[in-house]
């Protein structure tokens, strides 16, 4: 979608706050540092909070064997989950699950995972791409100017375009109908 690196997102933030953009992480720079420690946080964050289309993967998972003692003690079976796994949206069948550090624990033989991937920068679309440059500049401002002015005012602006990002992403898909619902029945 887009040939961002997190080099580029992180240099974009930090020219929007007034300071010196970076060319790597490990050049040794103060703004480097800093943002070499709370990218992945931003991301991950930014990533998890809401079902963005780009970063939704779907995956059968894998049954892997526990021992009785290893296993939660409330399901049966237990599956990996994906190295890129972020957040469960939803899983197939419909049933009761349970997760705890990188395994889903469910009495399904067999499970559809739907969930939020760690995708590269390549795959953000441009909406996120603002909202996520706005997210870093309200970080770089507080860590690096101790600005609260600063931040404030990024905080907004980051907030004003992740809305727009959830609205755009809103409409990749064909809007929800609702079926066999009582009050909807009665008006034909």
């Amino acid at each position: 979608m887009n040939n961002f690196t997190m080099i580029d997102l992180c240099s974009k933030a930090l020219h929007k706050i007034g300071a010196n953009e970076i060319v790597s992480f490990d050049e040794g720079s103060v703004e480097a540092e800093f943002a070499k420690s709370i990218y992945p946080v931003v991301k991950n964050k930014m990533l998890s909070c809401y079902s963005w289309s780009f970063a939704t993967k779907q995956q059968n998972l894998n049954k892997i064997f526990e021992e009785e003692n290893e296993r939660d003690s409330d399901f049966v079976n237990a599956f990996m989950l994906p190295n890129d796994f972020l957040r469960a949206v939803k899983i197939c069948p419909k049933v009761v699950y349970k997760i705890c550090g990188n395994k889903l624990y469910t009495n399904a033989d067999k499970v559809n995972l739907t969930y939020i991937a760690d995708v590269d920068e390549g795959s953000f679309s441009p909406a996120f791409v603002n909202a996520f440059i706005y997210a870093m500049a309200a970080e770089f401002s507080m860590c690096l100017l101790d600005d609260a002015t600063k931040f404030n005012l990024f905080y907004r602006l980051y907030n004003s375009e992740l809305r727009e990002a959830r609205f755009v992403d809103s409409v990749q898909e064909s809007p929800k109908q609702i079926n066999d619902f009582s009050l909807v029945d009665v008006r034909f």
